[in-house]
């Protein structure tokens, strides 16, 4: 019935264990569709433009502006699920990612490039905005559905993302192989309008108030607390793209080996982040995320300055692919370690400046400053180790890196106590679990020693009933 609503907590204890997993199976499946088919053109555009006498700085421009509008949507995507149903913005999104997947195919069919890459470039920046309000709606309904779970889940979900990212410059080599440009668009346009039809399973989220929720969502976006947290998860995203774009001509100076071994190397970085993310998230979500936090910021800037190593280094480590292989593993280890606390250190931030009230309405905007990090930091590192590259070595752009990295693993340390002493003040004795938000029609009250009156055992989202597919 329009209307009726139930808390999220009611449902979850009707579903059985295999729907929760069904659920979660729908949403990262759609996340690795939509990022799989949005990542694809990396291995083949380059190809194609030289093929069309494109500039490569323009092909640079076409791969760039998914990322760039991805960061930027991220807070406009908070706020229209503040105004709209997760629903509507799991099915617009995908269903126009998929349709605008499937059009590109149309652009072979002209022979002005001027024309092919002014399309190609809004069609790239649709894409983006697509992209960035599916993985800001997927993360929001996770934390809703997954309440005393929040690390675990988000960094599942950033695995599925990393390795859809990852997977689909293969697939669109492989379709470009097959068919040309047309096939390795066209294909993956229908096979993202299809998963369109699983996201009726998932519950939809309600947000009362809408109108306040937004204007709560706005002070969020110019809250420095919050802004140190997200900039601290880009940072370390920083960290691990950095080298990406030089690691091949090292490897060619320093071991004379061909990029088929640096691939390799890259992809040890990339495999240990997968691995260790799920991991790291179920450990975080049962002990202080504060811990996680500080011991990465303190071994982050000591990894990155041994990946060369800095040549000042020269005598305690020698330069090798044994030493070059462990210290991307570690990187791998580290960076989902300072990254995957963040958002419950967000929780954590707004509850405690807000006596324990986080509405539905800011965390999605909290969620959506989580989600921008990640492509921000990705976007710096890549474009800034470009810049450097022509001026310096490896081994002293990484090391200097490291060395400049101490200054915000300093801040990230007193940032974790002044927010834990934070929490403290609010209520010394109030419980950690959940992190997730209150609901929005409940008022919380508090008793002269600061422990919650009226404040339902778990704080959760109301959600609608599952509606049946």
């Amino acid at each position: 019935m329009p209307g009726t609503c139930r808390h999220l907590e009611s449902v979850a204890h009707t579903m059985s264990r295999g729907g929760k997993i069904a659920i979660f199976t729908i949403i990262t499946g759609v996340l690795f569709c939509a990022f799989v088919f949005y990542s694809l053109p990396g291995a083949f555009l380059p190809l194609y433009d030289e093929d069309r006498n494109v500039s490569s700085t323009w092909t640079g421009v076409l791969i760039g502006a998914g990322p760039l509008s991805y960061i930027f949507v991220c807070p406009l995507s908070a706020l229209l699920l503040n105004t709209f149903s997760n629903k509507q913005l799991y099915m617009i999104p995908t269903t126009t990612l998929g349709l605008v997947t499937m059009m590109f195919s149309l652009l072979d069919l002209t022979d002005n490039n001027d024309v092919f890459v002014s399309i190609a470039f809004l069609m790239r920046i649709t894409q983006g905005i697509a992209g960035g309000i599916i993985s800001v709606t997927s993360f929001s309904a996770l934390v809703a559905i997954y309440p005393s779970s929040v690390a675990t889940v988000t960094a599942l979900a950033e695995t599925v993302l990393n390795g859809a990212l990852a997977a689909g410059p293969f697939v669109g080599g492989i379709l470009y192989a097959i068919g040309g440009f047309k096939l390795a668009f066209f294909i993956p346009g229908v096979l993202i309008l299809m998963s369109v039809l699983p996201e009726i399973a998932v519950p939809q989220l309600t947000t009362s108030n809408r109108s306040a929720g937004n204007l709560r969502s706005l002070k969020v976006l110019l809250d420095p607390w919050l802004l140190f947290a997200g900039w601290h998860c880009a940072a370390c995203q920083i960290l691990l793209n950095y080298h990406i774009p030089i690691l091949s001509p090292y490897v060619e100076r320093v071991f004379h080996k061909d990029v088929v071994w640096a691939g390799t190397a890259l992809l040890v970085n990339s495999g240990s982040v997968c691995l260790s993310a799920p991991f790291l998230g179920y450990l975080i979500d049962r002990y202080n995320p504060y811990m996680f936090l500080i011991v990465s910021a303190v071994f982050l800037p000591v990894v990155y300055m041994f990946i060369g190593p800095l040549p000042l280094f020269s005598a305690l480590l020698v330069p090798s692919q044994t030493q070059l292989m462990v210290t991307l593993l570690l990187l791998g280890f580290f960076v989902p370690m300072g990254c995957t606390p963040v958002l419950l250190v967000m929780f954590d931030i707004y509850r405690a400046k807000n006596k324990g009230d986080l509405p539905q309405g800011v965390t999605n905007c909290i969620v959506s400053l989580y989600c921008a990090s990640f492509p921000a930091g990705a976007f710096l590192g890549v474009t800034i180790s470009g810049i450097v590259a022509e001026y310096y070595y490896f081994e002293w752009s990484t090391g200097v890196l490291g060395i400049i990295f101490i200054v915000e693993s300093f801040l990230c340390i007193i940032f974790c106590v002044k927010v834990q002493r934070m929490k403290k003040n609010m209520d010394s004795c109030d419980e950690r679990v959940p992190f997730a938000p209150s609901s929005p029609n409940a008022e919380t009250k508090y008793s002269s020693t600061g422990q919650t009156t009226d404040q339902p055992k778990h704080n959760l989202y109301p959600v609608k009933e599952l509606e049946n597919a």
